[in-house]
């Protein structure tokens, strides 16, 4: 997590936010990239964008590689509540907290396989949640009231640090206009005319969904579904989704909002293992988490998650079962944080705080 210099002010981007299974995946959103052959990406595009496809698998942090192995090997690791970003819904049903989920990750270079296999007791079957308020944007509509929810597991590497994007802001409103990917010709909102915008770097995560499924009626849940070593990619067949928490004015730096891309990304962006590894050599981390979904997505939210979450962890420094991570206590001290006990009941977050600092005059 890191803070960014603008306008003589700090800005802080940083954050995180057996049984059947669906055939709907993620939901797509159709993109004037879409490559028709179904061609994986090269080695060459992938290197082209930073991704290092021959990693070494040397850890950076400590020079050792136990906790992930270069080319082939095994992730094991329980996983806790409260792993939630400000303004999302955390579930804790008392089933969920009686029980658990376990995660297995079993890779091999020389197979092409990433073997990712789940397993929980207590797993909510087609339950209703509802949200205290709605905490939607204009870039990211979200459910108020989900009902018969079935769940997905998603993969997040480069856990805002290496990876960053580009952040469009009006240059005279200071006003947040979107990422590459909200404009033509892969989003929907026409590009800003030169002379109008400035530019902002911002810390970002690159998630990607499985298939939808769900648990037992008792909860019980055993599910394992396969990705491609060197071309990860969706349940859909997409490079998943960029995660950022950024303001949405400039005016107020400090007010942070929860963004994600909704198109499908450009196919530059698909990763392979070994950017998953680099993740957890260099310090940043594989998150993972449970997100309630509806078993068809809708459009709106296309190739990303519902922001209403179940079991998390992050790998390796895990956070012990019974406590969560508090990601306010992180932003405020721009790369500290701290964990706590976990809430103990269903609740959803309170937003981001309102800016302490008001650049553009008044407040």
């Amino acid at each position: 997590m890191r803070g960014l210099r603008i306008l003589g002010a700090t800005l802080f981007v940083a954050g995180i936010g057996g049984g059947a299974v669906s055939s709907a995946g993620c939901a797509r959103t159709p993109s004037s990239t879409d490559d028709p052959s179904g061609t994986s990406t090269t080695n060459e595009a992938l290197t082209s964008v930073g991704v290092d496809v021959n990693a070494s698998g040397k850890s950076d942090i400590e020079g050792r590689n136990v906790y992930a192995p270069p080319d082939e090997g095994e992730i094991d690791f329980e996983m806790t509540n409260d792993i939630s970003l400000p303004g999302e819904l955390q579930i804790q049903t008392p089933a969920m907290l009686a029980g658990g989920a376990h995660v297995n990750i079993k890779y091999s270079k020389k197979a092409n396989t990433v073997k990712v296999h789940l397993h929980a007791t207590g797993l909510p079957f087609r339950q209703t949640f509802t949200k205290d308020f709605d905490d939607s944007t204009e870039f990211n509509q979200e459910f108020v009231t989900l009902t018969d929810a079935h769940w997905q597991f998603w993969l997040m590497g480069t856990l805002f640090g290496r990876y960053h994007e580009t952040a469009y802001y009006d240059s005279t409103s200071l006003k947040f206009l979107g990422t590459r990917f909200d404009f033509v010709p892969i989003g929907i909102r026409p590009f800003p005319a030169a002379g109008t915008f400035i530019t902002a770097p911002v810390n970002a995560i690159r998630m990607i969904c499985s298939p939808i499924f769900e648990g037992k009626p008792d909860g019980r849940l055993d599910f394992e579904y396969t990705l491609q070593y060197n071309h990860i990619a969706d349940a859909m067949g997409t490079p998943g989704t960029v995660n950022a928490v950024l303001p949405f004015d400039l005016c107020e730096p400090d007010h942070l909002t929860n963004y994600w891309t909704n198109t499908e990304l450009t196919p530059d962006m698909f990763m392979t293992w070994d950017y998953y590894l680099e993740s957890m050599h260099n310090g940043e981390g594989l998150g993972t988490v449970f997100t309630a979904e509806p078993n068809t997505k809708p459009v709106f939210l296309g190739v990303r998650d519902n922001d209403m979450v179940g079991w998390g962890q992050i790998w390796p420094q895990q956070v012990p079962k019974g406590f969560g991570m508090d990601f306010l206590t992180a932003a405020n001290a721009i790369g500290g944080g701290s964990i706590r006990p976990i809430h103990g009941s269903t609740y959803q977050l309170a937003p981001w705080p309102l800016s302490t600092r008001h650049l553009c005059g008044g407040g």
